[in-house]
């Protein structure tokens, strides 16, 4: 800390009167439940079809070159004959990553070929975790037992938990006189504490409640002024109805937003993609602010779930189309190199993690290892997915409003997408007359492989002067062998030459035009001068083969382009050329048909690598003022159904080519008994898709959505496991509680404010943070919930209470993102999330990565979290800011006290008010560094009542 030398001592006596200091060494929490959840399913899906695909063959069970076998754990902790694969989570120094980056000419795996730059990101990312692999794990192949077999799945349907229909079990009754306070759910609870010889904790005191409360539904403290207020309030309704204030707080859906989008795995950008391509999502944030206003409109769940998956089928009109930005949960994830298939199977992932708490991704390239999740399944929710797509142009969330700052967006989106018009026109004129220039070469190419230019996949790239375009190429060999798209005399005549046999073209083609001359002056020649001349010269030129007569009549076209130029370079007033002839043969490439004429939208296949560099870099600069500009109206991030829903089949082994059997789309077989597995019907089937997940025949939805409500109030859920309800996850500790949440969730109307009230008044949720010794010894984990546990602000709690205490909280709710870890004063929750430039403090402070769904946040403590409290500008101005609030003139203690309240809610108490006040009281200050209000304040925030809730 920058405290001046000799005031340490005195300082960090002041510091200690404030609670036990943090530890000093870096340590982390083993996984939790969700995390070793993520791991496997990382592994599952990401990890295992590499390891069978590019390495198993040659260090497998038949095979094991280098004395190196990885198709089962043990094996690949083992490693080969040249020692073990990794090295801790040191990427670098891995063989397994040195290998596969083909940077050593001795060491280079797989050896035919380098893998796949995204394919070598997923093994640095895993090693990065720790290689993590599942302990019980024997081979990378499918086990012999299929949990997903047709047996299997209805054997899961009437045995595990999960799957079980929600019921309302009958509330346990209590000893009387006792816990006359008891809630249903301390009904639930006390009992298995009174059989394991526990007692509850005491109920905490009044103003620890208030601060566990707000903490719990704003993300912010109380002031002192509300501490006193709610201390002063005997009545028995006093903190029930504060909590009635703090759900209808605005606060309350930005802190509660936060938990979804970590489930939502929301960025601002989709992460890197090939070229120069915008990797901003514009719109990203509209679909922050809708889940902050579904919190805050207490939003029934059901339809929160609907509107996410499938907003556009909803028919929204007037200021209901807001809820189109619900679509961004499926749309805001990362764009994996725009590889559909991933994306596809990331939002699988988002959607089923997300509301049913299942690992159906893990069936994407094998049923599912451990639950009745057959691989059917997963393809099955592919084609729903497959079958929507993202417009082209994303829908306005409402009309715009006229106003000043509109206007100015107006001007300015039209200045810059004149700028790229301008551009693209520029190109377009530049591009089709070359294409006019070069009429020979297209046409000669493709004659001179007559049988093979019908089919698709002929494609020559150069001619006698460069490269040929393919688009160009493609369009001239679609053009000329359909007479309803060219049915001209000229076209007509080439395909009458193409028919002719190869080894009789000469003969044959001197009678073709010889007829041919002679019907066109007997049928007026004049009406058709340009096959009069082409006739004439083809006839003179006797040419020998099919390609040397398109050669000719190619050079006739572009010598009519070439007269033109000439002519309008001597008069600029020319409307056409002399030559009859060839003015219809120019006129016939000036066609809105001819491939030599060009759309601007056609004109973007012509593009070389650094015109498609220029083009991106101009849409850049209008997406760029359409993303920032503060008069731009909002749009959702949607997806909408394809004209023709996609009927999917299995990838064996997740490979798209190795294509297996047709399945529909439809709901999982396992919750069959939601919809009676039928197959969707409507268009891609996300609706129907919503509305099983919404059901309040799922057995799934409420209970794994009141788990996570629950998981943020005490820190671990029922069921710990949150995102895994299948027989991976831990069972609930409370199966009784959970289903009864559950069932009185859905009869409330999905509401999860109701939920949220019911929680915190019961006297499990009351009670005080402190541990007692021989409970500890019981229950370590507090999985009996004897007492409340003390819990660690997450970093944008800990970061907005920072500017809470210093005066400096932007106040304002939604809108764009900031560059919070810069300058910004905005809640954290409004951070710009760069999927390629991921903040390291953000990291640092365990905010998840947005590349995949994250159930609960880990929880570590490392120096650079100390290191940022104690050093960052940021925390300093925050300090100074704060000392500057508290400036007593002469009474010390005065401003010893306000300290203490903006920043704890209290007031110090004597011993600590004396120490800070003699700490502070008048003395020279030293001529750099931080004044030692300033250092008073830097100590109080970076103190642990600042950064932990009782």
């Amino acid at each position: 800390m920058r405290f001046l030398p000799t005031a340490l001592p005195t300082l960090f006596a002041a510091f200690c009167l404030l609670g036990p200091a943090p530890p000093t060494t870096a340590q982390a929490e083993p996984p939790s439940g969700d995390q070793q959840a993520a791991l496997e399913a990382f592994f599952e899906t990401k990890v295992r079809p590499l390891l069978v695909t590019h390495c198993v063959e040659c260090h497998g069970p038949d095979d094991q070159s280098g004395e190196l076998r990885i198709d089962g754990r043990a094996h690949f902790l083992h490693g080969g004959a040249s020692g073990p694969l990794v090295q801790g989570k040191n990427v670098d120094a891995s063989r397994l990553i040195r290998a596969v980056r083909y940077r050593d000419n001795q060491l280079q795996m797989p050896p035919d070929s380098k893998l796949p730059d995204e394919a070598i990101q997923t093994l640095e990312q895993w090693v990065r975790q720790g290689a993590y692999w599942p302990a019980d794990d024997s081979s990378v192949e499918t086990p012999a037992a299929n949990p997903a077999s047709a047996d299997e799945i209805k054997r899961a349907q009437q045995s595990h938990w999960a799957y079980q229909p929600i019921t309302a079990p009958a509330i346990p009754d209590l000893p009387q006189g006792r816990f006359d306070a008891a809630t249903p759910i301390d009904r639930f609870i006390i009992p298995k504490l009174l059989q394991a010889s526990l007692q509850p904790a005491p109920k905490a005191d009044k103003e620890t409640l208030l601060k566990r409360a707000s903490f719990a539904l704003i993300g912010l403290p109380p002031t002192y002024q509300e501490v006193q207020e709610f201390i002063a309030d005997d009545r028995p309704e006093a903190f029930a109805e504060r909590i009635d204030q703090l759900l209808d707080d605005p606060r309350y859906g930005e802190r509660w937003a936060r938990h979804w989008l970590d489930l939502a795995r929301y960025g601002d950008t989709m992460g890197y993609l090939p070229g120069s391509q915008d990797e901003r999502y514009p719109f990203a944030f509209t679909f922050r602010d809708y889940v902050i206003d579904a919190f805050n409109d207490d939003k029934p769940y059901n339809q929160f779930i609907i509107e996410q998956l499938a907003a556009d089928k909803l028919n929204l009109q007037g200021d209901d189309r807001k809820a189109l930005a619900a679509m961004g949960i499926l749309t805001v994830g990362r764009r994996f190199m725009n590889n559909r298939h991933d994306i596809i199977d990331d939002q699988i992932d988002v959607v089923t993690r997300g509301f049913l708490g299942l690992s159906v991704a893990c069936a994407r390239c094998h049923d599912h290892k451990y639950d009745a999740i057959p691989t059917a399944d997963y393809y099955s929710l592919y084609g729903v997915m497959a079958s929507s797509q993202v417009p082209g142009e994303l829908p306005l969330l409402g009309d715009p409003q006229p106003s000043p700052q509109y206007d100015a967006f107006i001007i300015a989106r039209d200045a810059k997408q004149a700028e790229a018009d301008k551009w693209l026109e520029a190109k377009r004129v530049e591009t089709e007359n070359e294409l006019r220039h070069r009429v020979s070469d297209y046409l000669f190419n493709i004659a001179s492989e007559l049988p093979a230019y019908k089919q698709a996949g002929f494609q020559p790239l150069q001619g006698k002067r460069g490269a040929l375009r393919p688009a160009a190429f493609n369009r001239w060999k679609q053009y000329l062998v359909n007479p309803q798209a060219s049915p001209q005399p000229t076209w007509e005549l080439l395909r009458q030459l193409a028919a002719l046999p190869k080894d009789q073209f000469a003969e044959k083609s001197t009678d073709l035009l010889s007829k041919r001359l002679q019907a066109t002056a007997g049928n007026n020649a004049e009406a058709t001068p340009e096959l009069t001349r082409l006739l004439t010269t083809l006839q003179t030129a006797k040419p020998p083969s099919f390609p040397a007569a398109a050669l000719i009549v190619g050079q006739q076209l572009e010598q009519a382009v070439t007269n033109w130029d000439a002519a309008i370079k001597a008069d600029a007033n020319t409307t056409a050329l002399k030559d009859a002839g060839l003015e219809r043969l120019r006129q016939l490439l000036l066609l809105a048909a001819a491939p030599t004429t060009l759309t601007t939208a056609e004109m973007r296949g012509h593009f070389d690598q650094g015109q498609v560099n220029k083009f991106n870099q101009l849409k850049g600069q209008v997406q760029s003022v359409i993303a920032n500009h503060d008069g731009a109206p909002s749009r959702g991030m949607v997806m909408v159904d394809k004209p023709k829903p996609v009927e999917p089949v299995i990838f064996r082994r997740g490979v798209a080519g190795n294509r297996g059997d047709r399945v529909p789309r439809r709901f999982l077989h396992v919750l069959d008994t939601v919809d009676g597995g039928k197959v969707f019907q409507d268009g891609s089937g996300r609706l129907e898709l919503a509305r099983a997940i919404a059901s309040e025949k799922n057995p799934l939805t409420a209970r794994v959505i009141v788990n996570r409500v629950w998981q943020h109030h005490f820190g671990d859920g029922l069921v710990r496991t949150a995102s895994d309800f299948g027989v991976r996850g831990q069972p609930p500790t409370h199966p009784a509680l959970l289903d009864h949440l559950a069932s009185s969730f859905m009869q409330q109307g999905w509401s999860i404010k109701q939920l949220q009230r019911q929680i915190m008044l019961s006297m499990a949720w009351q009670q005080t943070s402190a541990t007692d010794e021989a409970a500890l010894l019981k229950d370590p984990e507090n999985r009996l919930l004897w007492h409340m546990p003390r819990q660690r602000l997450q970093f944008e709690p800990l970061r907005d209470r920072l500017l809470f205490a210093a005066g400096q909280l932007d106040p304002k709710v939604g809108g764009r993102s900031a560059m919070i870890h810069k300058s910004s004063t905005r809640r954290s929750l409004y951070a710009y999330i760069d999927r390629e430039d991921f903040p390291g403090l953000l990291a640092s402070f365990d905010v998840p990565s947005p590349d995949a769904s994250q159930a609960k946040r880990a929880q570590t403590t490392v120096p650079q979290q100390a290191l940022y409290l104690m050093n960052s500008p940021f925390v300093i101005n925050q300090a100074k800011a704060l000392a500057k609030r508290c400036e007593p003139g002469d009474d010390v203690a005065a401003g010893v006290k306000a300290m203490y309240r903006y920043t704890l809610s209290r007031d110090p108490s004597d011993s600590e008010l004396a120490t800070a006040s003699t700490y502070v009281a008048p003395a020279p200050e030293s001529p750099k560094g931080l004044s030692r209000w300033q250092q008073l304040a830097q100590v109080l925030l970076l103190s642990n009542e600042f950064a932990f809730v009782d």
